[in-house]
């Protein structure tokens, strides 16, 4: 028989190890829920007609997620106080001039709560609005929010937005290329 001393010692290491394991256990726990609360934050749903469009129209595929997250939340059934509907946020005059345009035949302004319709009018609107403004992304995201002509008004002399005297447009512009580096972070292989 073992003495009671090495009994002891023994039950000290199995404690000491089954902490130490309890602690793995928890922490591995911890890291897995922080990562499924998130991904529920920050969904990705509508992959295949966000690649498809962003890359139709030759737009960062994260940058379309965040303005999706930023208007809807992901929410296809979306409708604004404006009028404004679907996971883009598009209205529905913006959508049938768009729809217009793209060639889209037998459009209707019901078709803006199908996501890949919704996604590709949104996608071809950002890309006109980056043939008006170039590569400068705080004017496109600008000109989404508050339009074109208005962002042309607030542009200075020299080209540059400086200022967005719309408090809910600078908002919105900041939200956007936070949630941008949000899913660039989180969704690197999609």
């Amino acid at each position: 028989m073992g003495s009671p001393k090495k009994s002891a010692e023994k039950s000290v290491l199995s404690l000491k190890a089954w902490t130490i394991i309890c602690l793995l256990l928890i922490c591995a726990a911890a890291v897995i829920l922080r990562g499924i609360v998130v991904y529920k934050l920050y969904p990705l749903e509508y992959k295949k007609e966000i690649v498809s469009s962003s890359a139709e129209y030759s737009l960062d595929k994260y940058m379309v997620c965040a303005v999706i997250y930023t208007e809807s939340h992901f929410n296809d059934n979306a409708k604004s106080a404006k009028g404004a509907v679907g996971l883009m946020q598009i209205m529905p005059e913006t959508g049938e001039w768009a729809a217009g345009k793209m060639g889209l035949e037998g459009y209707t302004a019901s078709m803006l709560y199908e996501p890949e319709t919704n996604i590709a009018i949104g996608c071809w609107y950002l890309n006109y609005l980056q043939s008006m403004f170039g590569d400068d992304m705080r004017k496109v995201l600008a000109a989404y929010n508050a339009g074109p002509a208005n962002v042309k008004d607030w542009t200075e002399s020299d080209g540059t937005l400086k200022e967005i005297p719309y408090k809910e447009t600078q908002q919105y512009l900041e939200r956007v290329l936070r949630y941008y580096e949000i899913y660039k972070g989180l969704y690197k292989d999609f």
